[in-house]
């Protein structure tokens, strides 16, 4: 979840300075290679506790030394560890969890599992490691990262999930039995969040696999919930995935919703999506005209925007309270969740590591040959999911099946040296394009179809912008969409 792993306000205004350089309470200059070494310890202290104690079930029961499943039997926290085990620099240590994880984890069980949670713990974490694992020295074989085992137990695990998605609304149910589908009697009511957090994962999946069956549903789940807000353009917290009415009707960022936000501008991104984005903006109009009071955000009644929760709610296990149920008697809670080592350690760790390759501006990258030519990875830009799992976005351009998407790259290969052999002409096509402006209506987006035939009949219409550069005198490369061109002229 998207504030979840934020370290206490106090405590991150206090290590932040710290990150950039500025003095310390004593004067002296900070070390960031020492604070490093405390976050490390932290995580080792955590994750071999786990390991001694509580594996191969999902999480750490800490107060009392030994494990228990919790969103599935996954041996959850492994996997929600193991990019961040090639963050901190540990690649013997994930080269072992993959296979340990090929060996022990198996999703074909009679075990009831959280759609939302497996998703973004599961798939998330799976497709992260999959798309690092050459960085983290793993032997991938022929044709990564279109194919490995990783990316075979994440589509594996996705397709799990994906009963819970044939609803009469298209929305799923929150919860969803890996061996036998959904339950008889299973409630139908479900959060806005479990709803709405698919698109990053299931995108990325179908780009690898080539089954858009993943993408489909995501981007359906994700419509029908735009369809569904009210006329001040607001969607409340719980809604029945059978009738797709709202059964709690409070709006706002907080518990239940935010993740939805959270991924429509992330899904924008990583998709080049303008719709997800026009539909984010739209939403944050809203929300500021309605929830937002000075510097608070409350909770309000989605169809009268009126004050249903006088309060400020957060997702955040801050972390000194990590395992603290009870802040009035400071009572310990007897669980270590996954995303401790996934998300809090992760993003602590990557305040004092400035060159850490997630931070990588494109100055250096990794060429890898795919079945559909050559591929550029590692250039930087990832896409954290909700859960903190870094995506590489070039990745989502290295497998496509789309033969829309190679005949427009052909064709602008063919303008491109169609006008380096006419050197005196060159000219900068650009492509017309307004801002993202949906109207206001709750029927902007009225389908799937809908939109798929728009963007078929936008794809006739727009032109790809011809490249000019200068010439070179030596053997140079062309990156386009995570493919790399060759030019030997």
């Amino acid at each position: 979840m998207p504030f979840r792993l934020l370290i206490p306000v106090g405590l991150l205004c206090a290590l932040l300075p710290l990150h950039h350089g500025a003095p310390g309470p004593d004067g002296t200059a900070p070390d960031p290679a020492h604070y490093r070494e405390r976050v490390k310890s932290m995580f080792y202290h955590a994750y071999d506790s786990y390991l001694e104690n509580a594996f191969p079930y999902d999480e750490l029961r800490p107060l009392t030394c030994d494990g228990h499943d919790t969103w599935g039997s996954f041996s959850l926290t492994l996997i929600d560890a193991l990019d961040t085990l090639l963050i901190l620099g540990n690649v013997s240590e994930f080269q072992r969890v993959v296979e340990v994880l090929q060996d022990n984890v198996d999703f074909d069980i009679d075990v009831n599992a959280s759609v939302f949670e497996t998703n973004i713990r599961v798939v998330g974490g799976l497709l992260s490691a999959h798309l690092l694992s050459k960085k983290a020295g793993v032997e991938v074989e022929a044709g990564w990262p279109c194919s490995g085992p990783l990316l075979r137990m994440a589509e594996e695990a996705a397709r799990k999930l994906l009963p819970a998605f044939q609803t009469p609304t298209g929305m799923p149910y929150g919860t969803v039995n890996l061996l036998h589908g959904v339950n008889p009697g299973e409630t139908p009511v479900t959060c806005t969040a479990g709803i709405g957090t698919f698109i990053v994962e299931f995108a990325t999946l179908s780009s690898l696999t080539g089954d858009p069956v993943f993408e489909d549903v995501a981007r359906v789940a994700l419509m029908r919930l735009w369809e569904s807000r009210s006329d001040i353009g607001l969607v409340g917290n719980h809604i029945d995935v059978l009738t797709g009415k709202w059964v709690a009707q409070d709006a706002g960022i907080g518990a239940g919703v935010d993740s939805y936000f959270e991924y429509l501008v992330k899904g924008a991104i990583l998709l080049q999506d303008k719709n997800l984005m026009a539909m984010f903006l739209e939403y944050n109009k809203a929300i500021r005209n309605y929830t937002r009071f000075d510097d608070w955000y409350l909770w309000v009644q989605m169809y009268k925007g009126t004050v249903s929760m006088p309060v400020f709610q957060s997702l955040e296990a801050y972390w000194p309270g990590l395992q603290i149920k009870d802040l009035r008697d400071h009572k310990l809670d007897n669980r270590m969740e996954s995303f401790f080592l996934a998300e809090t350690v992760k993003y602590l760790y990557l305040l004092f590591d400035p060159t850490n390759f997630i931070h990588n501006n494109g100055s250096s990258f990794d060429a890898v040959i795919t079945p559909y030519g050559e591929c550029i990875l590692g250039a930087g830009g990832y896409i954290f999911n909700t859960e903190a799992h870094p995506i590489d976005p070039a990745a989502l351009h290295c497998c496509r099946r789309l033969k829309e998407e190679q005949w427009e790259v052909e064709d602008l290969m063919r303008e491109f040296y169609s006008l380096k052999r006419n050197r005196s002409g060159f000219q900068k096509k650009t492509v017309s394009s307004g801002p993202w402006e949906p109207s206001a209506g709750p029927g902007t987006f009225s389908s799937p179809e809908n939109q798929e035939r728009a963007r078929e009949k936008k794809s006739v219409k727009q032109k790809i912008p011809l490249l000019s550069c200068p010439s070179q005198p030596f053997t140079s490369k062309l990156a386009l969409l995570g493919q790399v061109f060759l030019d030997s002229t």
